[in-house]
């Protein structure tokens, strides 16, 4: 898609939904050399101009897109979240601050590979709206998920007699082919058995349950294993001491097994069996083993006190109102982007984003690469950041990131800007 083309399709989500072109995408009048032969890229600018610049360059393609907009609460941090006049219309007082993203999310969109994943942060307010448009921008078969993330244990205050401790993460591919790689299992405690081939835990059973599992539906699959009383499992009967069994329920009920016959034979160390002779799936750890993420987000490394705490041990004080917790963050990463994948986060903060694929990069033997994009919004004096000598909010997240190489000296950023003359 060239420029033309995204100014089109621009124009065209702006006619759908009914909103006011706020903002046109500029062309730049200079080329962020190099942003790239770093391990993170730090763009001090408007995210709209740098989100062109790094379109109308070319050559970068985005893997990974994570945001954490303002959520048009109408408070003021240290950056202004106040985009709620009421223009009437169908989007009332949600007009304003759609207009805002509408153009950075078509622009988000131009910039992902075809496999491409974008993840945002946000709450009930806009909730609402940014699925409206991302189900326009990005189609609605692209949607991949709502995560739903628990924020506080004792939540905030709100709606009568309701407390608030959940966000959510909205999470689009660009096209079908975009899928989640899932996160590292790392519950070894679960895994409490042994044998020759690893550490494993029973993984249901063996025996088909629910629809066509009778025997009649799969006649092939009833046949007999024969175990032993030490948990083992054969499909022919290699010893007189083995007990033999069939797919019977607890009720009497013929059912059938999950694996044809020769499967079985091939594959019988993958099973396990009770001293009942009920026979179990093993499954089994490993340092590559990968699980899916389940939709509800719960960790206590989520929490909005962990994000709090990170804050005060990177800055010495509470510099940002509403900072992500890193293990949030990672998790995403984890579970979105191959281990080479370039990240962009253009609402970057205190650098949240690529402090949390740092640490990934170092644990994991892995080489993301990441693109910050922040404004240099003026911080006020009378602002926390403003008495610890923050004078932009990009000053903060480069903060970050000076911090980052200090403990490290191996980690490389680079800082630009774009000529918005």
């Amino acid at each position: 898609m060239n420029n033309e083309a995204v100014v089109e399709k621009l124009g065209t989500l702006t006619g759908t939904l009914g909103l006011r072109r706020t903002e046109s995408i500029p062309s730049p009048s200079a080329m962020l050399e190099g942003i790239l032969n770093t391990e993170c890229a730090l763009v001090k600018a408007d995210n709209l101009k740098a989100l062109s610049a790094l379109y109308l360059q070319g050559e970068i393609k985005i893997d990974f897109c994570y945001i954490d907009p303002p959520y048009n609460t109408g408070g003021t941090f240290v950056y202004d979240d106040k985009r709620k006049i009421d223009r009437g219309g169908l989007w009332g007082r949600h007009e304003d601050w759609m207009s805002f993203m509408l153009p950075r999310l078509t622009l988000a969109h131009s910039l992902l590979r075809d496999d491409g994943i974008i993840a945002i942060s946000i709450d009930d307010y806009e909730y609402a709206h940014l699925k409206i448009m991302m189900d326009t921008i990005f189609e609605e078969e692209n949607y991949i998920a709502t995560l739903i993330v628990c924020r506080s244990k004792n939540g905030k205050g709100g709606r009568a007699n309701v407390a608030v401790n959940h966000e959510y993460v909205l999470v689009y591919g660009k096209t079908p082919g975009a899928l989640l790689h899932g996160i590292a299992e790392n519950d070894a405690e679960k895994y409490d058995r042994e044998d020759e081939h690893g550490r494993f835990t029973i993984d249901g059973l063996f025996r088909k349950k629910g629809d066509a599992s009778l025997r009649e539906d799969r006649p092939n699959l009833f046949y007999p294993l024969y175990y032993s009383q030490d948990g083992s499992v054969y499909a022919d009967k290699v010893s007189d001491h083995l007990h033999e069994v069939f797919p019977m329920d607890s009720k009497g009920v013929e059912r059938r097994w999950l694996w044809g016959q020769d499967k079985a034979r091939a594959e019988s160390w993958k099973l396990y069996a009770s001293k009942g002779g009920v026979i179990y799936v093993k499954n089994y750890n490993s340092d590559s083993k990968r699980v899916k993420i389940r939709s509800i987000f719960d960790k206590l490394g989520y929490l909005t006190d962990k994000a709090t705490t990170e804050i005060k041990e990177i800055y010495g004080d509470k510099v940002f109102e509403t900072p992500k917790p890193m293990e949030l963050i990672k998790d995403l990463i984890e579970c979105c982007c191959a281990k080479d994948a370039v990240i962009l986060d253009f609402f970057a903060g205190t650098g949240t984003t690529a402090h949390a694929a740092y640490e990934l990069n170092r644990t994991t033997n892995a080489y993301r690469k990441t693109v910050l994009v922040e404004h240099p919004h003026p911080v006020s004096l009378s602002h926390m950041a403003g008495k610890n000598g923050f004078e932009t909010t990009a000053d903060i997240t480069e903060f970050r990131l000076k911090k980052i190489r200090k403990d490290d000296p191996g980690f490389k950023y680079s800082v630009h800007s774009i000529d918005e003359s």
